[in-house]
């Protein structure tokens, strides 16, 4: 047998180059200590080799920790791979770059004069990010979008491992400017969902892209993000003396106004910041004529709520949209005395009104229904009675959403709700996305469901209701679903990205 011999060990630059922890621009280079895991051919035995690297950094040889050996004189692929053994973890890159490498020498001799040559090539796509803007100096911190961790497998990705989230990236520069660095396995920058800004001391902001951005293993992609305020500077002032708003502008509410916001047309951004719009009959954000404004939350602290009302009213055939730039921007939506807290609600002969279109993403929120002490009982978000409410799309978000108990007239979080003089006639297609949905259906529960039915719960049959998470003709995916009873957690079910849901034990 002949111990295997290395001339030169290399990384190739496949697209544009990628860094060894020693960054010099787009150079790479090892580290002194740095370990390969080889192979000979079929033979499973592993040698174990060392990089030795001088003080400028440049690579002056290769010591065999575990050497191998040729066992016969047929022509074989030499393999190699760095990490040599370490899962892939992709969480701590603000200290340091996730690597992945992996060679083959084809139709490698034992031949003794003359030693392999191995290649490697990066089996990790590297993601750059340059801030540009009026806020751009404010960010000391960048997070990309990521499954935390992944098996190596002699220098191939195993499976994803862990549900993703948002990981820090390397501050380091680039042409002289500051950048952000973080290494992904294949696959895609989601416009919505891929990047976060942050403060030195501050929550992390939501980035959207202008689209989405496939990465391949081996390749640079320099992401350009402007950062510039939230709110415009011609945004104007709401007050209590505000009339309606029918127009495409710009409005902010900030401090306590205590009359109805009333957006009667166009397509107009309100935006909450530190905002309390507190009323004491009707809707207290009231959108009617076909309106389709959206709704931008900033920070904590935003609430909106009626005594005697929906919090936020979307008449049929006019739409909401409440976003925020991530989920640190929180809203709380209190409805009263019998009206939810987004969507539709009792007139004053106890029927229901219907409501449009509800989108929620980016953000938080909690949203209450609430009962009158006389069997009127709505859900968190929905209608009530025959009523017929709009789909309801909630993406990259986490709701929590509190039906209620009325005199045994039960309802759910998300979903219908009773009048005194009408069954539910319908649910609400439910279509919701990498979310986190909590759900509190009013107690002791009966079969109402967390999303979707309504009950009587001496009359069960009243209605559809199974204890179940109907969305309708909607779907649930890459989401989980928190399902209460009052306060009480009664199960967790897991949706993958195809809708199958698995339920959690407690």
């Amino acid at each position: 047998t002949y111990p295997l011999q290395i001339a030169s060990v290399t990384i190739s630059a496949d697209g544009q180059p990628q860094t060894r922890l020693t960054d010099e621009g787009n150079t790479t280079k090892w580290q002194e200590g740095d370990k390969i895991g080889v192979r000979i051919g079929d033979d499973p035995e592993t040698g174990i080799y060392k990089m030795d690297v001088d003080v400028e950094g440049r690579l002056v040889g290769i010591t065999p920790i575990k050497p191998v050996y040729w066992k016969n004189t047929t022509p074989a692929t030499v393999m190699a791979w760095y990490p040599l053994d370490e899962e892939i973890d992709f969480t701590q890159q603000d200290k340091g770059l996730t690597y992945l490498l992996k060679a083959e020498s084809v139709n490698a001799t034992y031949n003794q004069s003359t030693p392999i040559d191995l290649t490697f090539t990066h089996q990790l796509a590297k993601v750059r990010v340059l801030l540009e803007g009026e806020k751009a100096q404010d960010v000391e911190k960048v997070y990309v979008r990521s499954y935390p961790k992944s098996a190596n497998n002699k220098g191939e990705l195993g499976d994803r491992e862990g549900t993703a989230d948002y990981v820090p990236m390397y501050k380091t520069t680039y042409e002289e400017k500051d950048c952000w660095e973080a290494t992904l396995r294949d696959g895609t920058l989601q416009a919505d969902n891929s990047f976060q800004v942050a403060k030195a001391e501050g929550k992390p902001v939501q980035v959207k892209l202008t689209n989405d951005i496939p990465i391949k293993a081996g390749e640079v992609y320099t992401i350009n993000i402007s950062v510039n305020p939230v709110i415009p500077e011609n945004a104007e002032d709401i007050t209590n003396t505000t009339g309606e708003i029918n127009d495409n502008g710009d409005y902010v509410v900030s401090g306590e106004r205590n009359t109805t916001i009333n957006i009667t047309g166009g397509k107009p951004t309100i935006y909450l910041d530190g905002a309390t719009v507190s009323v004491g009959s009707g809707p207290a954000i009231n959108i009617t004529n076909n309106a389709t404004p959206t709704i931008y939350v900033v920070g904590e602290g935003n609430t909106i709520s009626s005594s005697n009302g929906a919090g936020i009213y979307v008449e049929e055939g006019s739409t909401v949209t409440i976003t925020g730039s991530s989920r640190n921007d929180e809203l709380t939506v209190t409805g009263g005395n019998a009206r939810p807290g987004i969507g539709g609600y009792v007139d004053d002969y106890y029927s229901g009104v219907d409501c449009g279109d509800i989108t929620i993403s980016n953000i938080t929120i909690s949203a209450n229904g609430s009962g009158d002490g006389q069997g009127n009982a709505s859900p968190g978000i929905g209608c009530v009675g025959r009523a017929t409410c709009g789909t309801i799309t909630i993406s990259n978000a986490t709701i929590y959403a509190s039906g209620i108990n009325d005199n045994d007239y039960i309802s759910p979080g998300i979903g219908s709700g009773f009048t005194m003089t009408q069954n539910p006639g319908s649910i609400p297609n439910v279509i919701a996305s990498n979310s986190k949905i909590h759900v509190h259906r009013g107690s002791p529960g009966s079969t109402c469901d967390y999303i979707g039915w309504a009950v009587y719960s001496t009359y069960p049959s009243h209605t559809a209701a199974n204890s179940a998470i109907n969305p309708g003709a909607g779907s649930i995916k890459s989401s989980t679903v928190y399902c209460y009873t009052g306060n009480t957690l009664d199960k967790t079910v897991v949706y993958d990205d195809q809708g199958n849901d698995t339920e959690v034990t407690q």
